[in-house]
């Protein structure tokens, strides 16, 4: 190791110290005031006088060519004043060791244009000649470039010197027309006996950009579609922000393809300006891009976005080879399908576009181009809708009509506001700003007007298109379809129907029962099953449960032995045949209850509506008066209770005549069952 020490800057008047001032001391095995330099002269370390800071290559020596240190072991130079007898040291502790030659590069592999870091580790501040391979004449090979060298004596061979730490770091520059094959660098220097090697090649990588797939490949003019992608094999050079360059191609638009913002303007080779560029961001590791259709002005058809990562056009990047391509292959594209805006809505097939006044009413609907969105509110729109019906005419709307990937959504109007609503047919009209974003009729000429709405108008010139005045739900409906289908208007509607009924519950009458026969109250209602409107909200009702006796017992006992598991039920599901929801409660038990007259009652507390049916239980022993039209009820499902066996006597029997003129059918076989139960309920 060959050292100097020096004091590092100091603000001692050296200039006016008279004599020497200042010695150094090795402090090893022994302890020494002299070195070997190295030129091989002793030197005296003591009476010094000139600049501690100043280099002298007088005192610079190795350590392995003095006697009073070891190799492997701890060794400290003192620096001391001796100046007036002040004797003040410095000491600066050190670990003697062997700096062998070694090469070290910060990769095996480099691509073309790229950088590679050579370390040399040796003796600090011994000069070291390092070279690369020299190409022959044509040939562009990997040089030295950027500097860390102390000479440079061709781009190919330069001279170094390590630090203090034992090492220097060169830059080996890979040119972009470089051979594809491998390289060795060596150095030689103090204590290298042979040269020392290391070896890199140069691979065929070149920086490549990804276009992610998008999720879905159809869309509605107006739509914003998320472009993005990332890049691979990025050169060290290039760490920073890095241009992507896109434009489309398709119906209509230039040959050589036009910017994602101007359908009319035609993009130019090397004119950066005329293309819309991004950026890749090497923090994130993407690129991206939000591509606005509502301000490209186009026909429908099928549209193809083209990346690149340098400013080309389609004519010469369409082919392999091409002077835009990527290392010879095409730049990525993706297909997009655009169409014109639409709407479509519907009611929830559990509801079957009717509804009781007091239960939500809901519908879903699919809106698609980015209706009403100003690129202020972000990913949210506007709609609007009208309900008319008997002596109601109503506008809404939602300003903030959320604009997820497929656009859909939906309206939940409250219980009260069908509670208020008078019971017959109701038509309701989606309205969608249509491919200009805007909507050219609106209620009331105010854009965000709700409720009661009296008169539409245009929005150009504040003109009424229509009095709603005095026209009936029917005819207040068309008149607006027939604003919204004039020549001069681009926004799109949709028109459905829907029913408010008053609130029904049919309780189905249970019939006779004998006390120890299972009770099942069942029947069917308009209101509400199970179901969850576009927010979330639960429109189920549920139906609450009770029994009364209606006969007068003491102290109320008839009502404190019937026991009801369940109380409560929801609708099950629409039947669109009967238009209702049938609904049931789980069996109950009547053994512990007294004979007599029983009132059913069901309450629905969401939409304040309740209906009664009576029915007698007789006493045991008691013949039921069923017809066989009970017989046929689809409702009871009723069973008798085991019971223990009663006493045992002769019963009363008289024969019943069965037809002999044909074979026993559906009636005989009711007969049958009638004669066996008559017996049955004799014998008991």
């Amino acid at each position: 190791m060959g050292v100097q020490f020096l004091l590092p800057e100091h603000s001692l008047p050296v200039s006016e110290f008279q004599g020497s001032w200042y010695e150094y001391e090795l402090q090893g095995d022994v302890k020494t005031d002299s070195i070997v330099n190295t030129a091989g002269t002793l030197v005296s370390l003591k009476d010094l006088s000139a600049d501690p800071a100043a280099p002298d290559t007088r005192y610079v020596f190795r350590l392995s060519d003095q006697s009073a240190v070891s190799r492997n072991s701890q060794a400290t130079m003192v620096f001391r004043m001796t100046m007036n007898g002040l004797n003040h040291e410095l000491r600066y502790p050190f670990t003697v060791q062997d700096y062998p030659l070694e090469l070290e590069l910060s990769g095996e592999t480099a691509a073309r244009g790229d950088d590679l870091v050579l370390t040399v580790q040796g003796t600090p501040f011994m000069l070291y000649d390092v070279k690369l391979p020299v190409p022959p004449a044509g040939e562009d090979y990997p040089r030295f470039e950027g500097g860390g060298w102390h000479e440079k004596v061709s781009d190919y061979h330069v001279r170094a010197y390590p630090e203090w730490d034992g090492k220097v770091r060169l830059k080996i520059t890979i040119p972009k027309k470089a051979p594809i094959t491998s390289y060795r660098v060596s150095a030689t220097g103090p204590g290298a006996v042979q040269p020392v090697h290391a070896t890199f090649s140069i691979d065929q990588r070149v920086m490549t950009v990804i276009f992610d797939e998008p999720k879905q490949n159809q869309y509605a003019i107006g739509d914003t579609i998320k472009l993005s992608g990332t890049l691979k094999n990025i050169k060290k050079s290039d760490s920073g922000f890095i241009p992507i360059y896109l434009f489309v191609t398709g119906p209509n638009l230039p040959p050589n393809g036009a910017p994602l913002t101007d359908p009319n303007r035609e993009v130019v080779d090397d004119a950066l300006d005329t293309f819309t560029v991004t950026y890749y961001n090497p923090v994130l590791g993407v690129w991206e891009y939000d591509w606005i259709t509502a301000q490209f002005s186009c026909d429908e058809g099928t549209y193809t976005v083209h990346a690149n990562l340098q400013p080309t056009g389609y004519r010469k990047s369409c082919y392999p080879g091409a002077p835009g391509s990527i290392d010879g292959e095409v730049p990525p594209s993706w297909e997009y399908e655009l169409s014109s805006p639409t709407i479509h809505a519907k009611f929830d097939e559990a509801t079957g576009g009717v509804f009781a006044r007091g239960d939500y009413l809901y519908s879903w609907w699919y809106a698609r181009g980015s209706p009403g969105n100003d690129r202020i509110a972000g990913s949210t729109g506007h709609m609007k809708w009208y309900i008319f019906g008997p002596n109601f005419k109503y506008a809404d709307c939602n300003p903030r009509f959320p604009l997820d990937d497929d656009g859909s959504y939906g309206i939940t109007h409250s219980r009260n506001f069908t509670y208020d609503l008078s019971p017959g047919d109701y038509f309701i009209v989606y309205h969608h700003p249509g491919p200009n974003n805007r909507f050219d009729v609106l209620p009331e000429n105010n854009l965000h007007f709700r409720g009661h709405v009296r008169e539409l108008f245009n929005v150009d010139d504040g003109r009424v298109l229509v009095n709603l005045g005095n026209l009936d739900g029917r005819s207040a409906a068309n008149a607006m379809v027939d604003a919204l289908d004039s020549v001069t208007v681009d926004d799109i509607y949709m028109m459905d129907t829907f029913t408010v009924e008053d609130p029904l519950i049919r309780i189905r009458s249970p019939g006779e029962l004998v006390v120890g026969d299972e009770l099942v109250v069942e029947g069917a209602t308009n209101l509400a099953g199970k179901g969850t409107t576009a927010d979330g909200t639960d429109v189920s009702d549920t139906l609450t449960l009770t029994i009364t006796s209606l006969d007068l017992h003491g102290s109320g006992k008839a009502n404190t032995v019937m026991k009801i598991p369940v109380n409560y039920t929801v609708p099950k599901k629409y039947d669109p045949i009967t238009g209702l929801r049938p609904f049931t409660y789980d069996p109950i038990d009547t053994n512990s209850w007294y004979p007599g007259k029983y009132l059913i009652t069901i309450t629905c507390k969401d939409v304040n509506h309740k209906e009664t049916c009576a029915f007698e239980l007789l006493s045991e022993g008691n013949q039921r008066n069923t017809t066989v039209g009970e017989a046929q009820n689809p409702f009871p499902h009723r069973t008798q209770a085991t019971r223990a066996p009663a006493p045992s006597v002769e019963p009363e029997f008289t024969p019943i005549s069965l037809p002999t003129t044909q074979s026993p059918g559906f009636e005989g076989l009711i007969a049958v069952t009638a004669v066996f139960g008559v017996l049955l309920l004799r014998r008991r």
